[in-house]
């Protein structure tokens, strides 16, 4: 038996004895125990706005997790002096019409629906048909559960209903989360006094990890065409991290050696390109990259510059500097 699914027995057969037990133990069943206090006590003739987002965000939350239980009639607060929640009961004006309101709004309330959420009503002994409703939410076995309402994937987070990403939650159920490697730019000047008689543009290549887990031993590589080789030149400021190799076909790669890594959110600058163009024969340039890292669907880019471009680039390195990146563009794809 689980947790959820006990605490929901212990309210069915011990109604408000089982209750008050539960109130004055509530700080430890918090991960799996949540108190409501509907508008009104209830009274409304529909399930009000407030009760309604209260629930979507009770099913996402705890189907998303290990499963609980949420009580309506009673309302939990945090003491300001003291720290810790305390509980008060306001029970339902009619609790069983508001078990009957609950239910009929259960199927509405995410997606997908989620199955096997059971709901019972008990009086206040005396008071008939004041009382209390208990809905069991048991853990999903059909994967991530989105609130209609807020539109997010919630999770339990001690006494809350936390908002968590979907590439997170699918990894809860069975997908593991992947590193999302992309490329970033970085734009030295370009220049006419490196190599004579040539406009010299380079840029640094530098990877970003956008993912929520590491990704292993980034690469690139490219294929540059009819871009001659010799005017060419590719160099890593790490050579103990990152290798390059050069083939005799119009490519090159940059590849990491064995333990480096790119946590989330970090950078590893690959290397270095740069690209000398005669000016007397300006030229388009286009290289299709790829990046990746181990585990995850490479990315592709396309550095390209147009011969007007690289021509314009030429006429305004003449009058001064600019950078490269005003001449060769990262473009998607490729």
């Amino acid at each position: 038996m689980t947790r959820a699914l006990d605490l929901f027995s212990r309210l069915r057969d011990g109604e408000c004895s089982a209750l008050d037990e539960l109130i004055a133990d509530r700080e430890p069943e918090s991960l799996f125990l949540d108190f409501k206090r509907s508008p009104n006590d209830g009274a409304a003739r529909q399930l009000a706005p407030e009760d309604n987002k209260n629930l979507s965000k009770a099913i996402s939350g705890f189907a998303n997790s290990s499963g609980g239980v949420v009580v309506w009639g009673v309302d939990c607060r945090r003491d300001n002096a003291t720290g810790n929640e305390v509980a008060d009961k306001h029970p339902l004006l009619d609790a069983g019409g508001f078990n009957t309101k609950l239910q009929s709004a259960i199927s509405r309330t995410t997606i997908p629906p989620h199955p096997g959420i059971q709901v019972v009503s008990f009086d206040e002994p005396g008071r008939a048909p004041v009382g209390y409703v208990a809905v069991l939410v048991p853990q999903s076995v059909i994967g991530p559960i989105r609130s209609v309402v807020t539109n997010h994937y919630h999770i339990r987070t001690g006494s809350d209903f936390g908002i968590v990403p979907h590439d997170v939650l699918a990894g809860m159920f069975g997908r593991a989360p992947q590193p999302n490697a992309d490329l970033n730019v970085m734009s030295y000047p370009a220049r006419l006094d490196s190599r004579p008689g040539h406009l010299t543009i380079a840029l640094g290549l530098i990877a970003v990890n956008l993912g929520s887990v590491v990704g292993e031993r980034p690469y690139l590589s490219a294929f540059f065409g009819d871009f001659p080789q010799n005017l060419l030149t590719v160099q890593t400021p790490d050579r103990q991290s990152f290798s390059v190799r050069r083939s005799p076909i119009p490519t090159w790669s940059v590849v990491a050696s064995q333990g480096v890594v790119l946590a989330p959110g970090a950078t590893e600058h690959l290397c270095d390109i740069v690209m000398d163009v005669p000016i007397d024969r300006p030229r388009a340039i286009s290289l299709e990259c790829t990046l990746g890292v181990l585990g995850a669907p490479p990315k592709r880019f396309t550095l390209s510059a147009s011969q007007e471009a690289v021509r314009e680039g030429i006429a305004r390195a003449q009058r001064g500097s600019l950078p490269s990146s005003d001449i060769v563009q990262l473009l998607p794809g490729g």
